[in-house]
């Protein structure tokens, strides 16, 4: 791996572990009942994972819970849900052993990605003067999605050497529409359980079941995708040969 792909981890590592360690010193769940069941729900939808055409990462619909998070728990619990999907994301069921320096990095990248989409989330409506749930969760959102693909963009472009702009665009293009969906699921969970002070276990299930649909469909339209673009490269190749067999 190049020196400065290394640089590059190591910073985006060191300031995860500052937000962790703030994240220990104000940890003070205010209904833990709910916590538990949200991140139990989250690290369930942190295995259900698409792996992106000419990306060696994956993502999953765990980003729904951590949106939630935005309206319904402390900046502690939401950061935690971030890097406990990140972990079981990297671990669970991988096609091959994931290197400690990919689990590092994907670990820091959500809590950076979730903190900072929270700190956004809150800080702006608050300073607009806006008491609004909508433009909170669009401020998160919009941040977490674009801060997300612009990191692991980097990581690879520096890694592999490849174009920054292409790979973000390639990942961005891939993942908006999934992400877009999520945080429509999410705001209507957040609407749906603000005020509630048990663990609404009813909601929890049906953000789960709604975004498994979403999940299904998503990877079908991938796998489709990728087999018709087989089927367009070995078409090219057929022609070519057919070509040159008429040109003998």
């Amino acid at each position: 791996m190049p020196s400065l792909a290394k640089a590059y981890i190591a910073a985006i590592a060191a300031v995860a572990a500052a937000l962790l360690t703030v994240v220990a010193y104000r940890w003070n769940p205010e209904n833990f009942s709910r916590f538990v069941l949200f991140f139990a729900l989250a690290m369930v939808a942190s295995a259900m994972k698409i792996r992106l055409p000419g990306f060696k990462t994956t993502i999953s619909i765990n980003f729904v819970f951590i949106l939630t998070g935005f309206a319904l728990f402390s900046f502690s619990e939401t950061v935690l849900m971030g890097l406990g999907g990140a972990l079981v994301q990297s671990l669970w069921k991988t096609q091959t052993r994931p290197k400690p320096v990919q689990v590092l990095f994907n670990a820091a990248c959500l809590t950076v990605c979730t903190a900072a989409a929270f700190w956004t989330s809150h800080a702006i409506p608050t300073m607009l003067g806006l008491n609004s749930m909508a433009a909170m969760m669009i401020l998160g959102g919009c941040v977490y999605v674009v801060l997300n693909t612009g990191l692991v963009s980097l990581v690879i472009s520096l890694a592999e050497g490849r174009s920054l702009r292409e790979l973000w665009s390639s990942c961005y293009e891939w993942t908006f529409p999934y992400f877009l969906v999520g945080s429509a699921v999410a705001g209507l969970a957040s609407v749906a359980s603000h005020g509630t002070n048990g663990a609404n276990l009813g909601v929890a299930l049906l953000v789960i079941l709604a975004m498994y649909f979403v999940y299904v469909y998503y990877r079908m339209h991938i796998v489709r995708t990728v087999l018709d673009n087989l089927s367009t490269v070995s078409q090219e190749h057929e022609t070519v040969l057919a070509g040159a067999s008429r040109g003998r």
